[in-house]
C-alpha cells in the first residue's frame, strides 16, 4: 500500500512546529514502534525547525535552502521515495515553510514515480487566531493554505479571545467553506490528528447482526457502531458498513466527497472497478477520506476470515450515521450485505 502522506501548513508562527513536536513527543511517551517519517521545510539557508523537531520514533529528512512548493520540487520527489523505500513508515508528515502553498505539493505527489508510493492523506492548514486577519495582506499564500485545507486547526484562541477567534474563524469559512475548522490546544490538537489519521479497524465487529432495512440501507446495532475507546473524549464516534459486490470506484469518491465535515475520516476495503484506468476488471481497493480529501489505491486481498469476502466502509465523527454512510455506497452501486 502506498504510504499516506500529511501536509502541515500555516504562515510563519502559527504552530507547526510546535505541532510536529507533540505528535513526535507523543509517540516517544507511548514508545511507539511504528516509523514515521518526517520532511522539515525551511526557508533560510539553516534548517532551524529541524533542530526543534528531535527524532522522537520518526525518521527526519531536512530540505533547507528553499520553499519546497516552488525551487524543490525534484529534491522532494526524491526526498519522498528515499524515506519510503528505505523502510517500512506508517505515514509522513511534511512541514512546510511559512509561505508554502499547498497546490504545487499537491500536484508534485501525482508525479510517477512518487503516486506509485505515496498518497496524499490531507491537507492540516494552522491558522494562529491572533495574526491570521493581519497577515492576509501581507501574503497571497495565507489565504491559499486555507483555500487549499483539508482541515483548519486553529491555534492560540486561548491568547487571542473568543471574539478575535470568532473573527478569523468566520475568514476561514468565507476562503474554505467545507473544509473541517477545529479550535483547540496543541496538545489536543495532536491528539485529535492522531486518533484521525490512524487507519481504522476495517474488520467485522463481534456481535454485529446486520440487513438492509425497507430503504436497502445497512443496519447496525447502536452499541457496536457507536464506542466511547477513547474516541468519546475528542467527540469521535464510528459507524460500519458491511458491503458485497462491487463499487464504481469514481461514483464512490463522489459520494464520499460530498458528505459534510462531520465525516473526518473513512476507510474502506472493497472490490471496485475503476473506469478511469480504461479497464472494467474488479479489484480489491482501499479507499479513505480524511477531512474533505478522499484518495483511493488497489490492495491485497484481505483476509476478513470465516470465508467472507464481503469488503468494508468505516467512518468516524461526531454524530456520524451508518444510514448516511449506506446511502453512498448504494448510490455507487455497491449490493450490501444481508
Amino acid at each position: 500500500m502506498r504510504v499516506p502522506l500529511v501536509v502541515v501548513t500555516g504562515f510563519l508562527g502559527s504552530g507547526k512546529t510546535t505541532l510536529v513536536n507533540r505528535i513526535l513527543a507523543r509517540r516517544a511517551e507511548r514508545n511507539e514502534t511504528s516509523q514515521l517519517g518526517v520532511i522539515v521545510n525551511e526557508l533560510g539557508a539553516i534548517g532551524i525547525d529541524g533542530a526543534l523537531l528531535g527524532a522522537h520514533g520518526a525518521r527526519m529528512i531536512e530540505l533547507p535552502g528553499g520553499c519546497v512548493c516552488c525551487v524543490l520540487g525534484d529534491e522532494l520527489d526524491r526526498t519522498l521515495i528515499e524515506l519510503v523505500d528505505a523502510r517500512p513508515l506508517s505515514a509522513i508528515v511534511l512541514e512546510t515553510t511559512g509561505v508554502a502553498e499547498p497546490l504545487p505539493i499537491a500536484w508534485a505527489v501525482r508525479r510517477e514515480p512518487v503516486e506509485a508510493r505515496v498518497r496524499l492523506a490531507a491537507v492540516v492548514t494552522l491558522v494562529d487566531a491572533t495574526q491570521f486577519l493581519a497577515s492576509r495582506s501581507l501574503s497571497a499564500s495565507v489565504d491559499s493554505q486555507v483555500a487549499y485545507a483539508d482541515v483548519v486547526l486553529v491555534t492560540k484562541s486561548e491568547i487571542a479571545g473568543d471574539r478575535d477567534t470568532d473573527a478569523a474563524v468566520a475568514a476561514v469559512r468565507l476562503l474554505a467553506p467545507r473544509a473541517l475548522i477545529r479550535r483547540g490546544t496543541t496538545d489536543e490538537h495532536a491528539a485529535w490528528l492522531e486518533q484521525i489519521l490512524a487507519d481504522p479497524p476495517t474488520t467485522r465487529p463481534d456481535g454485529v447482526d446486520d440487513h438492509p432495512d425497507g430503504e436497502g440501507t445497512p443496519h447496525v446495532h447502536d452499541e457496536n457502531c457507536r464506542h466511547s475507546d477513547g474516541g468519546a473524549a475528542h467527540g469521535i464516534d464510528s459507524v460500519w458498513v458491511p458491503v458485497q459486490g462491487t463499487v464504481d470506484l469514481e461514483e464512490l469518491e463522489d459520494q464520499l466527497a460530498e458528505l459534510p465535515d462531520n465525516y473526518v475520516r473513512i476507510k474502506g476495503i472493497l472490490r471496485a472497478v475503476d473506469g478511469r484506468s480504461g479497464t472494467d476488471t474488479a479489484r480489491w481497493t482501499a479507499i479513505h477520506r480524511v477531512g474533505l480529501r478522499v484518495s483511493s489505491e488497489p490492495v491485497a486481498a484481505p483476509d476478513f476470515g470465516e470465508g467472507r469476502e464481503e469488503g468494508c466502509v468505516v467512518a468516524l465523527g461526531p454524530n456520524v450515521d451508518d444510514a448516511v454512510l449506506g446511502a453512498c455506497v448504494i448510490a455507487a452501486g455497491i449490493h450490501l450485505a444481508s
